[in-house]
């Protein structure tokens, strides 16, 4: 596992990702784990190989995604400028490697690399565009096509068309029930795009699948 398996932490300076190389240790996340939760201090975790779902929660502890993160991005950067949403949530949907930062720490060297900093802010401004183009879709799509969105996102960001996805877990991706799931996949498998089993799902046609992305 190489740090610079990051796309964050790939476009920096030599210094700079020297100097993260050093502070950063490597980290095993799991399936399902909510990033942040256990934190005693704040870190930041720059991915590799893990990714992990954003989260809305509501009062009831109902939950919507509204975006997905890879081996392009880290999660927990808005603790680095200081800000904190409860109603914002880091869960880890594929298992897989990062490295880690206590947030501080990271915050320290910002202040003091400019070239950290800028991809840092570069970083939470595409993240939010991306946020932004993800909640506009839900308004607009049915659930087979936000299920099949999901999916091409899932397979595109894991870099895999073997996903480890129970439908429970899907139904809380996508704020809805778990039967609604299991009509929608069902739909999709009819049409060839998907096989799945046990919370095993293989995708047989991506560029189909991201067409019924498409159907409203």
């Amino acid at each position: 596992m190489n740090l610079s398996d990051n796309g964050l932490l790939a476009d920096l300076p030599e210094l700079e990702r020297s100097l993260l190389m050093k502070a950063c240790e490597p980290v095993e996340l799991k399936a399902g784990q909510v990033l942040g939760a256990q934190d005693a201090t704040p870190m930041v975790y720059f991915l590799t190989g893990a990714t992990v779902a954003l989260l809305v929660m509501d009062e009831h502890h109902a939950s919507l995604a509204v975006g997905l993160l890879g081996s392009a991005h880290a999660v927990g950067l808005q603790q680095v400028l200081g800000c904190h949403n409860p109603t914002l949530e880091h869960r880890v949907q594929t298992a897989g490697a990062a490295w880690c930062i206590p947030a501080p720490l990271l915050q320290a060297m910002a202040l003091d690399h400019a070239a950290i900093l800028n991809a840092i802010s570069r970083q939470l401004w595409l993240w939010v565009s991306h946020v932004a183009s993800f909640a506009a879709s839900i308004q607009t799509l049915d659930i087979q096509a936000r299920l099949a969105a999901w999916l091409v996102l899932s397979a595109q960001t894991a870099q895999s068309q073997h996903l480890s996805l129970p439908h429970e877990h899907l139904a809380h991706m996508l704020g809805v029930r778990r039967v609604s799931i299991t009509l929608a996949a069902g739909q999709l498998r009819e049409q060839g795009l998907l096989s799945y089993s046990r919370g095993q799902v293989h995708v047989l046609n991506l560029p189909g699948l991201a067409q019924a992305a498409l159907r409203s």
